[in-house]
């Protein structure tokens, strides 16, 4: 019962705040047409009025899309805006594509630019002010749920005092049975009290603090799923994996699946992989120009050496692939290697040497604004490359990795980074540039990456840490 509950509250809080997005929408559009009166004509409210479809449609996919759960407790509400943030990032995304799409010239860029933002806004007043009533309901002693706890001692005491020293929670501990493992006549023993307890008093949910007798765990689950009652385990370690946790049915076993970060999540992968097709087909029209007159310049002046630099790189979790670039150097370049070793300004496994001779001058021009970089493009098309993540690395440095390094391996490798925005090259200290590409990957979201791919742009006009 108590879990059928939980699952309306959240679609009702996901239509809460899809209808909240659909007025924000509303009324910057009625600030937007007060403010320039000139433009108030029938067919032009006509349009933004029709438009509207696309708001509630694109604002509730983005909800579903970005839902992690949603609590009626004040220590979630940073998790619900930031899931919010991405869901209203999603939304305007999405809108982006349809305004492109459809070329509606007619759109205001300041209503797409602020319709987000105030959906935000609002969504954000929304939680945080049915947190605080909840909590002032609770504190009176309204909307309270019982619950009886059996399981490991220091656990079941643990859960029980914070029950007690958190009374906006809504919870009130009703029956505590510890029980030891091993002790197999104290399992059965507190299998019995529960069976009272759910006979004689009002109880909503059954909390089973981890660990516990396989033959335990199981009977108490068995009873609290016959009389209908919500089954919470307490996982204490496990637990803040379980935060970025599925479970699923793998044919008869129940299977959790813990994320290592949020760019694991699967909702997010598509969506970044989505973002990743769209923006290389995109980048790769816009930029044919500069393909096409860069691979003639390098035909013309080297017409035996070839265009592309191709080499083997490692990707997502340690498969190889062939990455393309540009050729800057001389054709034989690989095998002079050893004869510039010296000249390595890098700590660690990587080589990076400002004023390598094998470098030719039309290629230190291209290497100036990332010009060879391009044909990676190619490589984000065939899955193999992101638009944003960890510079891909060579096999024998991946050999040299520690083991904190290696979870860079664990996302597809990207054409800019938070390593590129920070400096490229003038970031001398390996430890350094792999903490980025572990920040990044801890932190992922969709509006990360746009971040990171705006502040390429300057960062290759003013030519930082690019040799």
């Amino acid at each position: 019962m108590f879990k059928g509950w939980t699952n309306r509250w959240d679609e009702l809080s996901v239509l809460a705040d899809t209808a909240v997005a659909y007025a924000a929408y509303l009324l910057v559009v009625h600030i937007y047409l007060a403010l320039h009166p000139r433009l108030d004509s029938a067919q032009l409210v006509s349009l933004y009025f029709s438009w509207s479809i696309f708001v509630l449609g694109s604002s509730w996919l983005g909800l579903k899309l970005s839902f992690r759960g949603y609590s009626r407790r004040w220590n979630q509400l940073p998790a619900e805006l930031a899931m919010l943030f991405l869901a209203n990032s999603l939304s305007g995304a999405g809108m982006a594509v349809l305004i492109f799409g459809l070329k509606a010239t007619w759109f205001s860029r300041l209503i797409f630019v602020s319709y987000p933002a105030t959906a935000f806004l609002f969504q954000m007043v929304l939680h945080s002010a049915t947190k605080v009533r909840l909590a002032k309901w609770r504190r009176r002693g309204l909307d309270r749920r019982h619950l009886v706890v059996l399981g490991y001692p220091p656990r079941v005491s643990t859960f029980h005092e914070t029950v007690h020293d958190v009374p906006e929670a809504g919870m009130d501990v009703v029956g505590m049975a510890p029980v030891a493992l091993g002790d197999a006549e104290g399992g059965q023993s507190a299998v019995a009290r529960l069976k009272e307890w759910l006979s004689t008093e009002v109880v909503d949910s059954v909390v089973l603090a981890l660990p516990l007798d396989d033959s335990v765990l199981r009977q108490a689950i068995r009873i609290a799923e016959g009389q209908g009652k919500e089954v919470r385990l307490v996982l204490d370690e496990v637990g803040a994996l379980a935060n970025r946790s599925q479970l699923y049915n793998f044919y008869g076993n129940s299977v959790l699946v813990v994320n290592p970060s949020q760019a694991h999540l699967t909702a997010r992968w598509v969506i970044k992989r989505t973002v990743d097709l769209g923006g290389s087909i995109f980048l790769l029209i816009v930029t044919a120009p500069i393909l096409f007159t860069v691979s003639i310049l390098l035909k013309v002046k080297e017409p035996k050496a070839p265009v592309l630099f191709r080499q083997r790189r490692v990707g997502l979790n340690g498969r190889q692939f062939t990455c393309y670039k540009f050729r800057t150097m001389v054709p034989d370049a690989e095998a002079l290697r050893h004869e510039v070793a010296h000249l390595n300004i890098m700590s660690g496994p990587v080589f990076k040497a400002p004023d390598d001779p094998r470098i030719t001058p039309f290629g230190k021009k291209l290497r100036q604004y990332s010009l060879d970089e391009l044909p990676q493009l190619f490589n984000v098309l065939l899955g193999q490359m992101s638009l944003v993540g960890p510079r891909p690395a060579l096999p024998d440095e991946v050999e040299q990795y520690g083991e904190n390094s290696r979870k860079r391996l664990s996302v597809r490798p990207g054409i800019t980074g938070l390593w590129q925005v920070s400096g490229r090259n003038q970031i001398q200290d390996f430890e350094r540039w792999v903490e980025l590409d572990l920040e990044y990957i801890d932190r992922w979201s969709v509006g990360l990456d746009f971040a990171i791919l705006a502040r390429t742009i300057p960062a290759v006009l003013q030519q930082r840490g690019a040799h």
